[in-house]
């Protein structure tokens, strides 16, 4: 009987045993198949760069005389937007004999910020009112969206609404849908009278006024052009004491 006992704690013993290096095996099987899950992203990842990077089919535009050669991709990447359109597939277009660009009527150096737009998905552009306006009239023509929210966005910002504050997205909601707009008036800039106001403001069409009074933010849209003084008049003497964008 002790014998049988004895025998009985030995092969527990090496199951036990047995049981651990199954365990041992399988974590390391995991960390292995880990190890190699993570090398087979890496490679992908570097495979799509490199595609990118060199493989791309690539195009060559003349706009407004000023030669740039991209990828495809980028100029598809909006399914609305002209360029879209325009290299779909759907249209027969014809290459210049002398260069093999496709021209486009439009300016060259505007057409920059709109091609690395579309690479980027990220606009950058200079603090500049005038140029800004012109780089939204790019964006309309070649109806890139994404591009007139953005220039919209950077219109609003000001000591009142702040890049990525949640009241500039409210009072872009307030907007028709596809509406783009631009700087009438400033009043820490152009006066605060309602001179000033009218002066900048009347018969412009659909406007947008934003307005702060120690922490609280207001305003409104209208369709309505601006004409009444004796109305402004009224709204200013009671809210006199506001700043307006």
């Amino acid at each position: 009987m002790a014998e049988d006992l004895s025998l009985f704690d030995v092969a527990n013993s090496k199951l036990s045993d047995a049981q651990k290096l199954t365990l041992e095996a399988h974590e390391l099987l995991k960390e292995d198949l880990e190890r190699v899950r993570q090398e087979r992203a890496a490679f992908e990842e570097i495979t799509k760069t490199l595609k990118e990077v060199h493989f791309g089919c690539s195009v060559k535009l003349n706009v407004g005389g000023k030669i740039y050669k991209t990828r495809l991709a980028a100029l598809l990447k909006d399914p609305n937007s002209m360029l879209s359109a325009m290299f779909s597939g759907r249209h027969e277009l014809k290459q210049d004999e002398e260069d093999g660009a496709y021209f486009i009527d439009r300016d060259g150096k505007l057409f920059r910020y709109v091609l690395n737009y579309l690479r980027n998905d990220e606009l950058f552009c200079p603090d500049d009112k005038l140029f800004r306006k012109e780089l939204l009239a790019e964006a309309r023509f070649y109806r890139l969206e994404g591009m007139i929210v953005c220039l919209n966005r950077l219109s609003l910002e000001s000591v009142i609404l702040k890049r990525n504050d949640e009241h500039l997205s409210a009072v872009i909601s307030w907007l028709p849908s596809g509406s783009s707009f631009s700087l009438l008036f400033r009043a820490s800039a152009d006066g605060n009278s309602s001179e000033s106001f009218h002066s900048y403001c009347d018969n412009k069409g659909p406007t947008l006024v934003v307005a702060k009074s120690e922490t609280c933010i207001m305003g409104g849209f209208t369709s309505q052009s601006w004409t009444s003084r004796e109305f402004a008049f009224v709204v200013f003497e009671v809210t006199n004491f506001i700043n307006y964008i």
